[in-house]
Protein backbone atom coordinates (compact mmCIF):
# COMPACT_ATOMS: atom_id res chain seq x y z
CA UNK A 1 0.00 0.00 0.00
CA UNK A 2 0.89 3.37 -0.32
CA UNK A 3 2.29 5.59 1.74
CA UNK A 4 0.80 8.85 2.25
CA UNK A 5 2.84 11.52 1.30
CA UNK A 6 3.62 14.78 3.64
CA UNK A 7 3.41 17.05 0.81
CA UNK A 8 -0.47 15.65 0.01
CA UNK A 9 -3.14 17.87 0.97
CA UNK A 10 -5.63 17.30 3.77
CA UNK A 11 -9.02 18.10 2.12
CA UNK A 12 -11.80 19.96 4.00
CA UNK A 13 -14.65 21.16 2.24
CA UNK A 14 -16.47 23.96 3.44
CA UNK A 15 -19.96 22.84 1.83
CA UNK A 16 -21.90 19.42 0.95
CA UNK A 17 -21.04 17.85 -2.42
CA UNK A 18 -20.02 19.97 -5.27
CA UNK A 19 -19.22 18.78 -8.76
CA UNK A 20 -15.71 20.09 -8.89
CA UNK A 21 -14.68 17.77 -6.04
CA UNK A 22 -16.94 14.41 -7.34
CA UNK A 23 -14.76 15.64 -10.82
CA UNK A 24 -11.46 15.36 -8.96
CA UNK A 25 -12.20 12.08 -7.24
CA UNK A 26 -13.31 10.77 -10.10
CA UNK A 27 -10.13 11.72 -12.26
CA UNK A 28 -8.26 10.41 -9.65
CA UNK A 29 -7.03 13.94 -8.39
CA UNK A 30 -3.55 12.31 -6.78
CA UNK A 31 -3.52 15.28 -4.30
CA UNK A 32 -6.64 14.17 -2.73
CA UNK A 33 -5.70 11.36 -0.01
CA UNK A 34 -7.28 12.61 3.08
CA UNK A 35 -10.79 14.29 3.01
CA UNK A 36 -12.39 15.40 6.07
CA UNK A 37 -16.49 15.21 5.60
CA UNK A 38 -17.71 15.39 8.95
CA UNK A 39 -20.67 17.01 9.53
CA UNK A 40 -21.58 17.84 6.43
CA UNK A 41 -25.24 16.34 5.86
CA UNK A 42 -24.33 13.85 3.36
CA UNK A 43 -26.88 11.31 4.17
CA UNK A 44 -27.01 8.25 2.80
CA UNK A 45 -27.83 9.88 -0.97
CA UNK A 46 -24.95 11.82 -0.47
CA UNK A 47 -22.46 8.74 0.56
CA UNK A 48 -24.13 7.03 -2.51
CA UNK A 49 -22.54 9.95 -4.95
CA UNK A 50 -19.34 9.80 -3.20
CA UNK A 51 -18.74 6.60 -3.13
CA UNK A 52 -19.97 6.16 -6.80
CA UNK A 53 -17.52 8.83 -7.42
CA UNK A 54 -14.31 6.55 -5.80
CA UNK A 55 -14.88 3.38 -7.87
CA UNK A 56 -12.29 4.19 -10.18
CA UNK A 57 -9.97 6.37 -7.53
CA UNK A 58 -6.85 4.69 -6.77
CA UNK A 59 -5.29 7.64 -4.07
CA UNK A 60 -7.77 8.36 -1.55
CA UNK A 61 -6.34 6.70 1.30
CA UNK A 62 -8.41 8.46 4.48
CA UNK A 63 -12.00 9.30 4.68
CA UNK A 64 -14.01 10.87 7.75
CA UNK A 65 -17.70 10.83 7.35
CA UNK A 66 -18.57 11.41 10.86
CA UNK A 67 -21.64 12.87 12.20
CA UNK A 68 -23.47 12.33 8.52
CA UNK A 69 -26.58 10.11 9.35
CA UNK A 70 -25.43 8.02 6.63
CA UNK A 71 -27.96 5.19 8.30
CA UNK A 72 -27.75 1.14 6.88
CA UNK A 73 -28.23 2.37 3.02
CA UNK A 74 -24.88 4.49 3.59
CA UNK A 75 -23.08 1.75 5.10
CA UNK A 76 -24.25 -0.40 2.35
CA UNK A 77 -22.21 1.98 -0.19
CA UNK A 78 -19.31 1.97 1.73
CA UNK A 79 -19.32 -1.75 1.64
CA UNK A 80 -19.86 -2.03 -1.93
CA UNK A 81 -17.09 0.47 -2.14
CA UNK A 82 -14.35 -1.33 0.06
CA UNK A 83 -15.12 -4.78 -1.55
CA UNK A 84 -15.12 -2.78 -5.17
CA UNK A 85 -11.50 -2.07 -4.23
CA UNK A 86 -10.32 -5.24 -2.84
CA UNK A 87 -11.78 -6.74 -5.92
CA UNK A 88 -10.26 -4.33 -8.28
CA UNK A 89 -6.57 -5.54 -6.52
CA UNK A 90 -6.79 -8.92 -6.84
CA UNK A 91 -7.75 -8.45 -10.28
CA UNK A 92 -4.83 -6.62 -11.44
CA UNK A 93 -2.66 -9.12 -9.39
CA UNK A 94 -4.15 -11.75 -11.96
CA UNK A 95 -3.56 -9.56 -14.61
CA UNK A 96 0.47 -9.32 -13.48
CA UNK A 97 0.43 -13.30 -13.13
CA UNK A 98 -0.27 -13.04 -9.60
CA UNK A 99 2.98 -11.05 -8.41
CA UNK A 100 1.74 -10.25 -4.97
CA UNK A 101 4.28 -7.41 -4.93
CA UNK A 102 2.34 -4.95 -7.22
CA UNK A 103 1.43 -2.18 -4.68
CA UNK A 104 -2.36 -2.71 -3.84
CA UNK A 105 -4.46 0.27 -3.46
CA UNK A 106 -8.43 1.39 -0.88
CA UNK A 107 -9.41 3.05 1.87
CA UNK A 108 -7.06 2.39 5.10
CA UNK A 109 -8.44 4.90 7.65
CA UNK A 110 -12.19 4.94 7.58
CA UNK A 111 -14.45 6.96 10.02
CA UNK A 112 -17.87 6.42 10.88
CA UNK A 113 -18.62 7.63 14.00
CA UNK A 114 -21.88 9.40 14.81
CA UNK A 115 -23.84 7.83 12.13
CA UNK A 116 -26.91 5.81 13.47
CA UNK A 117 -25.67 3.03 12.36
CA UNK A 118 -27.32 0.69 15.36
CA UNK A 119 -26.88 -2.86 15.43
CA UNK A 120 -28.05 -3.53 11.42
CA UNK A 121 -25.32 -0.61 10.33
CA UNK A 122 -22.79 -2.25 11.88
CA UNK A 123 -23.31 -5.74 10.74
CA UNK A 124 -23.46 -4.31 7.23
CA UNK A 125 -19.90 -2.63 7.57
CA UNK A 126 -18.63 -6.06 9.77
CA UNK A 127 -19.86 -7.67 6.55
CA UNK A 128 -16.89 -5.99 4.37
CA UNK A 129 -14.31 -6.97 7.02
CA UNK A 130 -14.54 -10.59 6.62
CA UNK A 131 -13.30 -10.20 2.92
CA UNK A 132 -8.78 -10.05 3.82
CA UNK A 133 -8.90 -8.35 0.56
CA UNK A 134 -10.06 -5.09 2.10
CA UNK A 135 -7.00 -2.81 3.03
CA UNK A 136 -8.90 -1.28 6.15
CA UNK A 137 -6.29 -0.60 8.92
CA UNK A 138 -7.97 1.59 11.15
CA UNK A 139 -12.09 1.56 11.68
CA UNK A 140 -13.81 4.65 13.82
CA UNK A 141 -17.14 3.60 14.53
CA UNK A 142 -17.65 5.57 18.19
CA UNK A 143 -21.12 7.04 18.94
CA UNK A 144 -22.87 4.42 17.00
CA UNK A 145 -25.14 2.61 19.07
CA UNK A 146 -23.94 -0.37 18.81
CA UNK A 147 -24.80 -3.46 20.66
CA UNK A 148 -24.55 -6.93 21.90
CA UNK A 149 -25.38 -8.85 18.76
CA UNK A 150 -23.43 -6.12 16.76
CA UNK A 151 -20.02 -6.60 18.60
CA UNK A 152 -20.52 -10.35 17.98
CA UNK A 153 -21.12 -9.92 14.51
CA UNK A 154 -18.23 -7.53 14.39
CA UNK A 155 -15.77 -10.21 16.18
CA UNK A 156 -17.06 -13.02 14.23
CA UNK A 157 -16.12 -11.05 11.04
CA UNK A 158 -12.61 -10.05 12.36
CA UNK A 159 -11.44 -13.46 12.72
CA UNK A 160 -11.38 -13.60 9.14
CA UNK A 161 -9.38 -10.28 8.78
CA UNK A 162 -5.60 -10.33 8.87
CA UNK A 163 -5.50 -5.81 7.83
CA UNK A 164 -7.14 -4.46 11.00
CA UNK A 165 -4.83 -2.72 13.46
CA UNK A 166 -7.20 -0.11 15.48
CA UNK A 167 -11.01 -0.29 15.90
CA UNK A 168 -12.54 2.49 17.95
CA UNK A 169 -15.66 1.51 19.49
CA UNK A 170 -16.16 4.45 22.09
CA UNK A 171 -19.22 5.12 23.73
CA UNK A 172 -21.37 2.07 22.24
CA UNK A 173 -24.11 0.19 24.13
CA UNK A 174 -22.64 -3.04 24.34
CA UNK A 175 -21.93 -4.27 27.98
CA UNK A 176 -19.63 -6.98 27.51
CA UNK A 177 -16.42 -7.45 25.83
CA UNK A 178 -16.68 -11.26 25.65
CA UNK A 179 -16.92 -11.48 21.51
CA UNK A 180 -13.60 -9.58 21.58
CA UNK A 181 -11.64 -11.56 23.68
CA UNK A 182 -13.22 -14.73 22.05
CA UNK A 183 -12.07 -13.59 18.50
CA UNK A 184 -8.44 -12.35 19.98
CA UNK A 185 -7.68 -16.23 21.85
CA UNK A 186 -11.05 -18.58 21.47
CA UNK A 187 -10.16 -21.38 23.99
CA UNK A 188 -12.92 -23.45 22.91
CA UNK A 189 -10.15 -26.27 20.95
CA UNK A 190 -6.86 -26.27 19.62
CA UNK A 191 -8.11 -25.35 16.14
CA UNK A 192 -10.05 -22.65 17.38
CA UNK A 193 -7.03 -21.22 18.72
CA UNK A 194 -4.94 -21.02 16.03
CA UNK A 195 -8.20 -19.65 14.42
CA UNK A 196 -8.25 -16.73 16.21
CA UNK A 197 -7.34 -12.99 15.18
CA UNK A 198 -4.01 -12.72 15.72
CA UNK A 199 -3.34 -9.37 14.07
CA UNK A 200 -5.38 -6.91 15.60
CA UNK A 201 -3.28 -4.70 17.48
CA UNK A 202 -5.78 -1.73 19.43
CA UNK A 203 -9.42 -1.34 20.54
CA UNK A 204 -10.20 2.03 22.11
CA UNK A 205 -12.92 1.55 24.72
CA UNK A 206 -14.77 3.73 27.86
CA UNK A 207 -15.91 0.69 29.82
CA UNK A 208 -15.92 0.58 32.92
CA UNK A 209 -15.33 -3.65 32.46
CA UNK A 210 -11.80 -3.35 34.00
CA UNK A 211 -11.28 -6.99 33.91
CA UNK A 212 -12.63 -7.86 30.72
CA UNK A 213 -10.18 -4.92 29.25
CA UNK A 214 -7.56 -6.00 30.71
CA UNK A 215 -7.81 -9.64 29.37
CA UNK A 216 -8.32 -8.36 25.88
CA UNK A 217 -4.98 -5.65 26.48
CA UNK A 218 -3.40 -8.75 26.77
CA UNK A 219 -4.10 -10.62 23.88
CA UNK A 220 -3.40 -7.44 21.90
CA UNK A 221 -0.41 -6.81 23.32
CA UNK A 222 0.58 -10.14 22.28
CA UNK A 223 -0.19 -9.73 18.92
CA UNK A 224 1.42 -6.12 18.51
CA UNK A 225 5.04 -8.32 20.31
CA UNK A 226 5.03 -10.82 17.84
CA UNK A 227 3.30 -10.51 15.05
CA UNK A 228 1.06 -13.28 13.63
CA UNK A 229 3.29 -16.02 13.13
CA UNK A 230 4.56 -15.47 16.78
CA UNK A 231 1.63 -14.50 18.25
CA UNK A 232 -0.47 -17.96 17.20
CA UNK A 233 2.05 -20.07 18.57
CA UNK A 234 2.08 -17.86 21.79
CA UNK A 235 -1.34 -18.33 22.63
CA UNK A 236 -1.34 -22.25 21.01
CA UNK A 237 1.67 -22.07 24.72
CA UNK A 238 -1.34 -20.61 26.53
CA UNK A 239 -3.78 -23.06 25.48
CA UNK A 240 -1.75 -25.97 26.18
CA UNK A 241 -0.95 -24.95 29.60
CA UNK A 242 -4.12 -24.67 30.46
CA UNK A 243 -5.74 -27.90 28.32
CA UNK A 244 -3.59 -30.35 27.59
CA UNK A 245 -3.38 -31.94 30.70
CA UNK A 246 -6.93 -32.83 29.47
CA UNK A 247 -6.05 -33.62 26.10
CA UNK A 248 -3.68 -36.21 27.23
CA UNK A 249 -6.06 -37.65 29.29
CA UNK A 250 -7.71 -38.57 25.89
CA UNK A 251 -7.25 -42.22 24.20
CA UNK A 252 -3.98 -41.73 22.28
CA UNK A 253 -6.63 -42.90 18.59
CA UNK A 254 -8.74 -39.30 19.35
CA UNK A 255 -5.34 -37.09 19.48
CA UNK A 256 -3.01 -37.17 16.43
CA UNK A 257 0.30 -38.18 18.66
CA UNK A 258 2.08 -37.11 15.71
CA UNK A 259 1.75 -33.69 16.57
CA UNK A 260 2.81 -34.21 19.84
CA UNK A 261 6.49 -33.01 19.48
CA UNK A 262 5.81 -30.15 17.62
CA UNK A 263 2.84 -29.24 20.37
CA UNK A 264 5.88 -29.55 22.96
CA UNK A 265 8.24 -27.67 20.88
CA UNK A 266 6.03 -24.79 20.77
CA UNK A 267 5.67 -25.07 24.75
CA UNK A 268 9.67 -25.00 24.71
CA UNK A 269 9.47 -21.66 22.67
CA UNK A 270 7.04 -19.82 24.21
CA UNK A 271 5.63 -22.03 27.53
CA UNK A 272 6.80 -22.02 31.00
CA UNK A 273 9.80 -24.58 31.58
CA UNK A 274 7.90 -26.42 34.60
CA UNK A 275 4.99 -27.14 32.73
CA UNK A 276 6.98 -28.78 29.75
CA UNK A 277 8.60 -30.95 32.34
CA UNK A 278 5.21 -31.71 33.84
CA UNK A 279 3.59 -32.70 31.13
CA UNK A 280 6.63 -34.89 29.73
CA UNK A 281 6.61 -36.52 32.83
CA UNK A 282 2.97 -37.51 33.52
CA UNK A 283 2.45 -38.27 29.84
CA UNK A 284 0.39 -41.71 29.63
CA UNK A 285 2.35 -44.81 28.87
CA UNK A 286 0.65 -45.64 25.21
CA UNK A 287 1.44 -41.76 24.26
CA UNK A 288 5.10 -42.67 25.89
CA UNK A 289 5.57 -45.96 23.80
CA UNK A 290 3.98 -44.04 20.85
CA UNK A 291 6.28 -41.19 20.64
CA UNK A 292 9.40 -43.24 21.90
CA UNK A 293 10.34 -41.31 24.84
CA UNK A 294 12.24 -43.13 27.44
CA UNK A 295 9.89 -43.38 30.73
CA UNK A 296 12.76 -43.80 33.10
CA UNK A 297 14.66 -40.87 32.43
CA UNK A 298 11.69 -38.65 30.70
CA UNK A 299 14.03 -37.57 27.80
CA UNK A 300 12.58 -37.34 24.21
CA UNK A 301 14.61 -38.75 21.20
CA UNK A 302 16.51 -36.78 18.83
CA UNK A 303 14.61 -38.06 16.24
CA UNK A 304 11.35 -36.09 17.73
CA UNK A 305 12.38 -32.55 16.48
CA UNK A 306 11.48 -30.94 19.24
CA UNK A 307 12.68 -27.49 18.52
CA UNK A 308 10.32 -27.52 15.09
CA UNK A 309 7.52 -24.56 15.72
CA UNK A 310 4.81 -26.05 14.56
CA UNK A 311 2.48 -24.82 11.48
CA UNK A 312 -0.76 -24.75 13.53
CA UNK A 313 -3.45 -24.31 10.62
CA UNK A 314 -2.84 -27.68 9.99
CA UNK A 315 -3.63 -29.12 13.25
CA UNK A 316 -6.58 -31.43 13.38
CA UNK A 317 -7.52 -33.91 15.79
Amino acid sequence: MKRLSSRSSVYTPISTLNTNLLHRLNKNDTSLVRIIFSSRNLGSQGVNILTQSLLSNTNLRELDLSSNSIGLEGAHSITSLLRHQATSNNNNMIANNGNSSDEKWGIATLKLCDNSLYDIGTKEIANALENDDVLLSDLWLDDNFIGATALAHLANALRHNSKLRRLHLRHNSFQSLVPLIQCTFDKRTLNTVAESNHTLHHVFLNCGYDYECRELESMLKINRIYGKVEARRKKVALFLEEDLWRLLRMDVDMMDAKLLPRLLGILAQHGSVSTLFGVVQHLPSNVLAYQGIDERNCSLHDSMDVGVPMDVEYVSF
